[in-house]
């Protein structure tokens, strides 16, 4: 009898045992999500799911059904073999509604799809519950209560209550009793009398100290939780008690090395030092362990929140974190003013900037181009763009690094033997006198150690709008991204390479979001105070990317205005584009402005006057259009889109055309008279809402790295390759002939100037590129020597702007005095203006854009009575000597601009072509439609005297 038991338990655990392996190794086809809200709600709440591994794919929305109820809230089943079939780790963001609404918090919730617990017939479960970090895989996860489906403490904080505070406490469910803590010291108990899920505790509560509230529900279980000061943040005296003026990071005073931090919730605060920045590679990126610090000092806490310690003895160059301990948690982060990392920005660096000067370096210096912000031309760069193609010929080592941008004398040539400059050349060549660089400061998504490890990693591009640190350069354009020290080095070379081309460099700043929410390291040390919350506690989402910042704050705007200060003083830069602007109040933006200001006038700075969802900042107090007047006297300019989308058609509608195409005629000729002004109030625009006013604050342009290309803009406008070649070029050198003779600073898309194009690897064109492959975002060079006429009329342009000062007028008083507009025999498809000449060295200026015509030709203009104007500019041809010279009237072919300089001045002399070819198809084409229309001009010419001899 014994035998047989003994064999039927065996036999149980062995099919126990191939239960557990088949539950386990099958692969996952069917997925059912389950979410969980304690108030029942699941009104228009989804999920968005996109593979993240291996290929990082685009995301799809799936609905949850509020009639699929379970004991574990809402569900819905997604069929994996279907819809994710290649998968192996895929993305989770739970929302409500769409991207500006409520977010669960966690971020991107990313599921590697082996650990879920799977049946034998591949369908297994996820578990989330509201406000959950936790994500349930098993049953083994909800026996253990991962995630937590208990009733507990939502929110405890403290609330002002006339001069006093009160303590607010919600729950999941109604509360029995409470009891209330003062520094860890019991202090009473209570019965809830109001049988409630909500409690105000009357005070008078000292926000100096740490209370805790513990409730007890009907079913007898218990929460704690700290009563948090999130709610009291924006009081005065928050405010007058936490805000800190002196310095915050590493600070070097004599033989000291001292170390501020900002934590003003925090009960305790430890120094860790390093000798290497990631806890398994060393500076030269051998495999070498250190999770234990060198060394570990505690903290002292000193005024307004801060703590700091002072160490003696040289770690210059050597790596730390913090380790912030907030109620029962104690988190290790980075510094948020770290000035470098190690590779993936796992430890702070100690910088002692002396030492990672470049031969030659001199602080304060930047060309000496500029005397208003009118004179800028920016031309807008990602670091990897311009040398990540094959036919750039660099420094293999270089290619996509900040050393890429430094190398000159590099040139490409086609099968037609066709030679062209490329990179740091080409932009010297083309001309501008500034480069935007996309975001350079230390981002996410992109990992830094498959990066120098892996040739074989495919994720190395991305936009970077996703901060991590914010006066950190990115590791992954650094040759050695182990060393921190490295990618400093290597910038300032960079900084130096463009200056000595007087071609100055704009950083693009995203300070309105970190690209972490919860686990951003101003979180971790200061919970909710660096970010804005929504009234549920949850992160607000005016970026569309999981938050946005408090600038507001004293700690936040004093952290924008620190950071700003230090990138200009310790790399020169000449300015900063701030991604979505109006997530920031014009207070902090005019103080950051006139700080920098005070450094060195030429400074620039503009941005985006828009957001990426809803914010809780008031438009009243926004850095956004209706307030861009407020920001006047610092100058502070803001992307003028009325212009760009009068011009090619809306971004939002990707087959809408505009005035270019000839779409829209009479609502988008306005847009371009509001760009051509400068964005100023001009008697000739009529009934037309201007809101820039001034133009050192309007920034021209026709496209960026957001949205299509203008060249695929126009192919997906209806224009083709094999019957409109010469239209779309000459619509490709119009648009931006246009915001080059504009008032206001013009700025242009880099590889704008050779046709630049975004293509997909499945047909179509890229229109949000931000993290796709190099293949779709690089500059390709052989694109510049197929079209070299295009470019050598963009060089031409740019040249002309800068010739004469007529184009950069900086008082809106002088613009509606010098500029006029002259009547053209085309009702909204011509347009023309007179630029009066402001003192005797200057020219009178006649400008002529004549728009889309396919049947009805060219656009008329008579001219001054009894003067004679060098054509600059026409359809074909382009000479500062002037191609001919012409008087009484102008006749400008469609899909072109003519630029008159009046014969009184002596011609600017004009650089000629670089390239070993004088002449392309367009050339030749456009010469004989030129010959054509020269012609009709001048027998319509003879026909008018003829009938005023008569």
């Amino acid at each position: 009898m014994k035998k047989i038991l003994l064999a039927i338990l065996i036999l149980t655990n062995f099919i126990s045992l191939i239960n557990v392996n088949l539950f386990g190794a099958e692969k996952i086809e069917t997925l059912r999500i389950h979410y969980y809200r304690y108030d029942g709600d699941y009104n228009n709440f989804n999920v968005w799911i996109w593979e993240k591994e291996p290929g990082d794919l685009g995301g799809k929305q799936w609905n949850f059904n509020e009639n699929d109820i379970s004991q574990y809230g809402v569900f819905l089943d997604v069929d994996l073999k279907k819809e994710y079939s290649t998968a192996t780790t895929i993305g989770i963001i739970i929302k409500q509604g769409g991207w500006d609404g409520y977010r669960e918090i966690g971020g991107d919730r990313l599921i590697n799809l082996s650990e879920i617990e799977t049946n034998i017939n591949g369908f297994g479960s996820l578990y989330f519950v509201e406000q959950d970090l936790n994500i349930g895989k098993s049953q083994s996860d909800l026996d253990n209560n991962i995630p937590d489906y208990r009733d507990r403490i939502t929110q405890a904080h403290f609330v002002q209550s006339g001069s006093n505070y009160d303590i607010k406490v919600i729950a999941t469910a109604v509360i029995k009793n409470y009891a209330i803590y003062k520094d860890g010291i019991f202090l009473n108990q209570f019965e809830n009398s109001n049988n409630s899920k909500t409690i105000q505790i009357s005070g008078p509560f000292s926000i100096v100290n740490k209370y805790e509230v513990e409730v007890m529900f009907e079913n007898n279980n218990k929460s704690k939780s700290t009563v948090s000061l999130e709610k009291i943040y924006d009081t005065k005296d928050f405010e007058e008690m936490y805000t800190y003026e002196g310095k915050l990071g590493v600070i070097f005073e004599g033989n000291e090395t001292i170390f501020r931090l900002w934590a003003p919730l925090s009960s305790s605060v430890i120094l860790n030092i390093y000798s290497q920045g990631h806890p398994e590679y060393n500076d030269e990126g051998e495999k070498n362990i250190e999770n234990i610090p060198l060394e570990r000092h505690n903290m002292n806490s000193i005024e307004n929140g801060v703590w700091e310690i002072a160490l003696i003895g040289d770690y210059d160059f050597l790596y730390y974190t913090f380790s912030v301990t907030n109620g029962d948690v104690t988190n290790e982060v980075t510094d948020p003013y770290s000035y470098s990392t190690g590779i993936n920005g796992l430890r702070s660096m100690i910088v002692n900037f002396e030492s990672t000067n470049p031969e030659g370096w001199v602080y304060n210096y930047r060309p000496d181009t500029i005397q208003n912000n009118t004179d800028y031309i920016i031309w807008e760069l990602h670091v990897r763009d311009l040398t990540s193609h094959s036919s750039w010929n660099g420094e293999e080592s270089y290619r996509g690094k900040f050393m890429g941008l430094t190398e000159k004398g590099t040139k490409f040539t086609d099968e037609k033997g066709t030679t062209v400059s490329t990179g740091l050349d080409h932009i010297i060549e083309l001309g501008v006198n500034a480069v935007q660089l996309l975001p350079i400061f230390d981002f996410g998504y992109v990992d830094e150690i498959e990066v120098a490890k892996n040739p074989n990693y495919e994720k190395i591009f991305n936009w970077g709008y996703m901060p991590i640190h914010f006066n950190v350069l990115e590791g992954s354009y650094s040759t050695n991204p182990f060393n921190g020290k490295n990618r400093i080095e290597e910038f300032k070379k960079v900084i130096m390479a463009f200056h000595g081309a007087g071609i100055r460099v704009i950083m693009d700043v995203v300070y309105n979001h970190t690209g972490l929410s919860e686990n951003s390291n101003f979180h971790k040390i200061v919970p909710g105070y660096y970010h804005r919350l929504n009234s549920s506690g949850g992160f607000s989402n005016g970026s569309g990317t999981g938050n946005e910042t408090a600038s507001e704050r004293s700690m936040m705007r004093k952290f924008m205005f620190d950071s700003t200060e230090f990138l200009i003083n310790e790399y020169n830069l000449s300015g900063f584009r701030f991604d979505l602007m109006m997530l920031h109040d014009f207070e902090t933006m005019n103080l950051i402005g006139n700080n920098l200001k005070s450094i060195d006038e030429s400074i620039i700075i503009y941005g985006e006057p828009w957001m990426g969802g809803s914010s809780p900042l008031a438009n009243s107090l926004s850095a956004g259009k209706e307030n861009i007047n407020k920001m006047s006297e610092t100058e502070i300019g803001a992307f003028n889109d009325d212009t760009r989308d009068g011009l090619k058609g809306s971004v939002f509608n990707t087959n809408e055309g505009g005035w270019i195409q000839g779409e829209n005629l009479s609502t988008n000729f306005n847009k371009i008279i509001y760009g051509i002004v400068g964005g100023t109030t001009h008697s000739q625009l009529k009934n037309y809402n201007a809101w820039h006013f001034n133009p050192n604050q309007i920034i021209n342009y026709v496209s960026a790295h957001d949205n299509n290309t203008l060249y695929d803009k126009y192919i997906e406008t209806g224009f083709n390759l094999s019957n409109d070649l010469l239209t779309i070029k000459a619509m490709q050198i119009q648009a931006n002939a246009i915001v080059l003779t504009s008032q206001g600073i013009p700025f242009l898309h880099a590889g704008v100037e050779f046709l630049r194009s975004k293509p997909t690897d499945s047909g179509g064109f890229d229109h949000n590129s931000y993290e796709s492959p190099d293949r779709t975002n690089q500059l390709r060079w052989d694109r510049k020597a197929k079209y070299i006429d295009v470019f050598e009329y963009y060089k031409a342009l740019v040249e002309i702007r800068k010739a004469y000062e007529n184009f950069r007028m900086s008082d809106p008083s002088l613009i509606n005095g010098a500029l006029t507009f002259l009547e053209t025999n085309q009702t909204y498809r011509g347009i023309a203006f007179r630029l009066q000449p402001l003192n005797a060295e200057q020219s009178e200026i006649i400008v002529i854009h004549s728009g889309h015509s396919p049947v009805d030709g060219y656009t008329k203009v008579t001219l001054p009575y009894g003067k004679e104007y060098y054509v600059l500019t026409s359809l074909n041809q382009f000479n500062l000597d002037g191609i001919e010279v012409i008087k009484d009237f102008a006749y400008v072919a469609g899909n072109s601009t003519m630029i008159l300089v009046d014969k009184i001045q002596e011609a600017v002399t004009f650089n000629p072509p670089s390239t070993n070819t004088s002449n392309s198809s367009l050339s030749y084409v456009i010469l004989i439609s030129g010959m054509i229309i020269f012609s009709v001009t001048l027998i319509s010419y003879l026909n008018i005297k003829k009938k005023k001899n008569k």
